[in-house]
């Protein structure tokens, strides 16, 4: 049993969550901490962070962190109350792991999306970048 779970959330593919949490609890101690976290991409950078109003990007933020609380509370088997919820900026696969770095996580366990052997050849998964740069254990739930 683990004390501190890292679970990527993406909101846009709610339906690999439930599997990936239920496997997620089972690792973690009954006394343990849960982080649920949710990448927003980077659009801080000046080329495209000049397209748009100050201020936007903290208002997405808080949109992304209050939707991630909803999903919580309407389609999973905890209480948002009892998890740390993460909302960062940055590419997916850098800010899992950096996550994981900072909140000296001990294992992730993360959803792996169906893909074509040429998409995954060609792009690349989030799962698979975790998994190949990872220095603690990462347990991938198959969608």
């Amino acid at each position: 049993m683990y004390n501190t779970v890292l679970v990527p959330i993406d909101l846009a593919e709610k339906g690999y969550t439930d599997k990936v949490i239920e496997n997620a609890l089972h690792l973690l101690k009954p006394d343990g901490n849960l982080i649920l976290l949710t990448a927003v991409a980077g659009y801080q950078m000046p080329i495209v962070g000049s397209h748009f109003k100050p201020g936007t990007f903290d208002k997405a933020v808080k949109q992304v962190h209050k939707k991630l609380i909803d999903f919580v509370s309407d389609e999973l088997p905890i209480d948002a109350e009892t998890c740390t919820i993460k909302v960062i900026e940055g590419k997916p696969a850098e800010t899992i792991l950096s996550v994981a770095k900072d909140s000296k996580v001990d294992v992730i366990v993360m959803a792996s999306h169906k893909q074509s052997r040429v998409g995954h050849m060609m792009v690349g998964s989030i799962a698979n970048k975790v998994l190949g740069l990872a220095n603690i254990p990462v347990m991938v739930i198959k969608g």
